[in-house]
């Protein structure tokens, strides 16, 4: 079987002498890949020795750093899906009011930088916090594991919401009603149906929210005070020891959990079918709840949209006071600060910009090569597509200063290496967004213009990439937004000139600069918000829209 596979395979290639610019697009798609994916991943692995990995084992300190990694990772994990799922099956299942709210909840913490909000429940929460101190007259100390599970819950539910949200939406009724119709009550449908059918939204969104989690950064730096975890331990020996083989040593540790969540994922989903909508059947509106569970899940719904409104509220209002927590008057020197921090936003904007651009310019070809074109190594094309998603940030970053530190290629401390950092990350959503746009599009159109004499250049340039315009750009904003909050990806590459917005705000909460860090996020987000809102307009005009 194996020898058959091979001489399969082997034939599909020789067959690519027949198109010598479809072999070229591949030859170049599998140099940038693995010289820019593959490498700097290695580098990392190999760059210690087995000895240094044993201290995993033996240092106390990094020990418990792992353990409370993972601790965090699965109750984080399962708290973010909890609170997703409620919100998707509000959003999916239940007629409530203030549904639009509910989205631009969901949205809020993308388009922010993920570490801010622990600044905000600081100037909450903490010993001059506005509701500890000033109303409850308390002192509660936010710091610890507990205040980092609730931030980043906060944080990353709206990641696992997304998936959820869309499986959730495309699963038709009739199998519930049918359910119904033979007695079935509305806990055994939930259980025995409606779970069952979203397996693959829930371990999308598990997978999503337990990779942020294990990869962040900054909110454990932020709040996390004495519970230390792995990305914080691997930026102290980089950042303040310049210990690459320690660093190295704590990325790994991430980046294997992380793999197995990826393994635990195709094994869970598994291949069964999840198939309900089959075009030859019309969905029913959904079967109503009792008044008491929906009006429960309502309120838990607003509750949660309260809470995250007043987070982000106290941020506005921070970044407005001279000194938080002793001197409360309005003050505009804080904006003065972000104007004087120009470059830094620049920079932000500018590499987000081109790497996201980037992104979308590599992951075209590629998904059309993987969906449209048998060129026996489909596969591996698309593991080397949706790697980068398996990867940690801050491994990946920390590659990225290894393997491009010195020749053949010196990249350090330049523009290039962050908007190549960039691009690598973001190149597994803009490859989804494209290819789930190319299972859309029927293969028969194609035909039609081979047939008409039309070459494969211009059928791709007349026929697909007009078609798939809207998956496109949905793809890029979305590598936008998330490269413009992004920390983790360039915190151990950037350098003075390439410093961005992210480092800034990091850099002013350090120093206890709560009013400038704000201001500088508010504006963030605002430029987030715009590019969204006229991203969303310009789809709008051609009947799609970016689903985050």
């Amino acid at each position: 079987m194996f020898s058959t596979t091979v001489k399969d395979t082997w034939a599909e290639l020789k067959r690519l002498k027949n198109d010598p610019v479809l072999a070229a697009a591949i030859i170049v798609i599998m140099l940038i890949t693995s010289y820019f994916v593959v490498w700097p991943i290695l580098k990392v692995i190999s760059f210690s020795q087995l000895g240094d990995y044993l201290k995993l084992f033996t240092y106390p300190r990094w020990y418990h750093a792992a353990l409370n990694s993972l601790f965090m990772m699965v109750i984080s994990s399962i708290s973010c899906m909890v609170v997703a799922f409620i919100f998707a099956y509000t959003m999916t299942r239940l007629n409530v009011p203030f549904k639009g709210l509910f989205r631009f909840i969901t949205i809020l913490p993308i388009v922010s930088p993920p570490f801010i909000v622990a600044l905000s429940y600081i100037l909450l929460f903490g010993r001059q916090g506005m509701i500890t101190k000033y109303v409850l007259h308390v002192n509660f100390d936010i710091y610890g594991w507990h205040g980092l599970w609730l931030v980043q819950t906060i944080t990353f539910f709206p990641y696992a919401y997304a998936v959820i949200y869309g499986v959730m939406k495309s699963t038709s009724t009739n199998l519930e009603y049918a359910a119904y119709n033979l007695g079935a009550t509305h806990w055994q449908v939930f259980k025995n149906v409606l779970l069952p059918l979203c397996r693959p939204g829930i371990a999308g969104g598990v997978l999503i929210a337990a990779m942020s989690v294990l990869a962040d950064f900054g909110n454990p730096i932020v709040i996390g005070g004495n519970f230390n975890v792995l990305p914080t331990e691997a930026y102290m020996q980089m950042s303040g020891m310049f210990d690459l083989k320690s660093a190295s040593v704590l990325s790994t540790a991430i980046l294997l959990p992380a793999l197995g969540l990826f393994v635990w994922n195709r094994v869970w989903v598994g291949k069964k079918s999840y198939v309900t909508v089959t075009g030859k059947e019309t969905s029913l509106e959904y079967f109503p709840l009792p008044p008491a569970v929906k009006w429960t899940l309502f309120g838990f719904c607003m509750f949660v949209t309260v809470f995250i409104l007043a987070v982000y509220g106290v941020l506005v209002y921070g970044a407005f006071t001279k000194t938080w927590g002793y001197d409360w008057s309005f003050t505009l020197e804080n904006l003065t600060y972000v104007a004087a921090k120009g470059r830094e936003m620049v920079n932000s904007i500018k590499f987000a910009a081109i790497a996201s651009l980037a992104s979308g310019i590599l992951a075209l070809p590629l998904a059309f090569i993987v969906q449209r074109k048998r060129v026996g190594i489909n596969r591996l094309l698309d593991f080397l597509a949706i790697l980068p998603g398996a990867v940690p940030g801050v491994f990946l970053g920390l590659g990225f200063a290894m393997a491009f530190n010195g020749q053949p290629l010196h990249l350090a401390g330049t523009s290039l290496i962050m908007v190549l950092a960039l691009m690598v990350w973001n190149l597994p959503t803009c490859y989804s967004a494209c290819l789930a746009g190319l299972q859309q599009i029927s293969g028969a159109l194609e035909e039609a213009s081979l047939n008409l004499g039309a070459s494969n250049i211009t059928t791709f340039r007349k026929v697909l990439l007009p078609l798939l315009r809207g998956a496109f750009i949905s793809g890029i904003v979305v590598s936008f937004l998330r490269s413009v909050t992004c920390l983790s990806v360039i915190i151990f590459i950037y350098s003075a000139k390439t410093s961005v917005g992210t480092v800034s705000i990091l850099g002013l909460v350090q120093n206890g600069e709560w009013g400038s860090a704000s201001a500088f996020t508010i504006v963030l987000i605002s430029i987030a918000f715009i590019v969204l809102a006229a991203a969303q307009l310009f789809l709008k005009k051609q009947g799609r829209s970016i689903e985050l």
